[in-house]
């Protein structure tokens, strides 16, 4: 790992953390968005995961002529999404810090607008806080498609249950989310089996404090085919497709499972007693489990993700992958 950039404050109020792998194509317009923000960061905090392309050299540049300061570290071998995250998110020192993908571009206020929808809730601080937006869906060229993340996605941002969906699906999108300080100290280190990084921090602060939604988009959020994750319609023949139980959405169930049995571990005791027993429910399966989830409020957004959960539930081949 090879740090460089411009020295660090002392206290940086807010940091941006920005995860970069061969990102040449879309990496300096982001950058140029992060700059001109309506309230500039304070710290830039960069993992870079083995880039092959100019994405180093775009960075070393950027560090130079940056109005803030730019730390940049390089990960090779590469670490991965997850823990690229992890790592380069240990680094950063602000009071707020907000999470960056490579590719996208950020409305000019999306960074004031996310720190001050925490302060309006977090208290004196000690509160774990979680903001996040909907996104503009824009094409690989940067030219809008007309639709927005959410309604694609068929996601309402404030369910009446914040925990009870995050328990099964993600509602957060990486790139619109700023975290306070208490989540982040919290939500570390990242426990071993996690599906992505923004849907554990969303979990842990929606168990220990609050998850915000801003409906209004905050990113221009760009869809081509390298997405790591992307806004794929749950509708049609793929999206009937990925109903259906079969083995990718075993293992994918599997996947979710494990993530919630990591939440009930690290924070049992401050969990709700239903949330609890739903987790004890997770290696039965069966009536059992959705008997628990039922009293727990875990219940996807959506009848097809609803009519997925009960006919994989109630099968339990996801077991096999636990």
């Amino acid at each position: 790992m090879k740090p460089v950039g411009a020295a660090a404050t002392s206290h940086p109020e807010v940091s941006v953390v920005l995860c970069t792998h061969n990102g040449e194509p879309w990496l300096e317009e982001q950058l140029q968005s992060i700059a001109t923000q309506t309230r500039p960061p304070d710290e830039l905090v960069v993992g870079d995961d083995a880039s092959r392309d100019g994405t180093w050299g775009i960075l070393q540049s950027f560090a130079r002529s940056a109005d803030f300061p730019v730390h940049i570290a390089r990960h090779d071998p590469a670490l991965g999404v997850i823990e690229n995250f992890e790592v380069t998110l240990s680094r950063s020192k602000g009071r707020y810090v907000a999470l960056s993908d490579q590719d996208d571009v950020w409305l000019p206020d999306r960074l004031q607008r996310g720190v001050e929808a925490i302060r309006a809730v977090e208290g004196d601080g000690d509160r774990p806080v979680l903001s996040h937006s909907d996104l503009l869906l824009v094409d690989a060229d940067g030219q809008e498609t007309g639709e927005r993340f959410m309604a694609v996605r068929g996601i309402d941002g404030t369910p009446a249950n914040m925990l009870g969906v995050l328990l099964r699906h993600n509602l957060a999108t990486g790139c619109t989310v700023t975290c306070n300080r208490a989540l982040v100290d919290q939500a570390m280190p990242f426990p071993d089996h996690l599906v992505m990084h923004d849907w554990w921090l969303a979990l842990v602060a929606a168990s220990l404090g609050e998850v915000t939604f801003l409906e209004t988009p905050t990113v221009r959020y760009r869809q081509h085919g390298s997405n790591q994750v992307g806004a794929p319609p749950l509708v049609g023949r793929e999206g009937l497709r990925r109903v259906l139980p079969g083995r990718s959405t075993r293992q994918a169930l599997a996947d979710v499972f494990r993530q919630d049995l990591e939440l009930g571990r690290r924070f049992e005791s401050s969990l709700p007693a239903e949330v609890q027993d739903f987790i004890a429910a997770i290696p039965a399966g069966g009536y059992r489990l959705w008997r628990a989830a039922s009293r727990a409020g875990v219940r996807p957004q959506g009848l097809l993700r609803r009519i997925r959960f009960f006919l994989e539930t109630f099968g339990g081949g996801y077991r096999r992958y636990l």
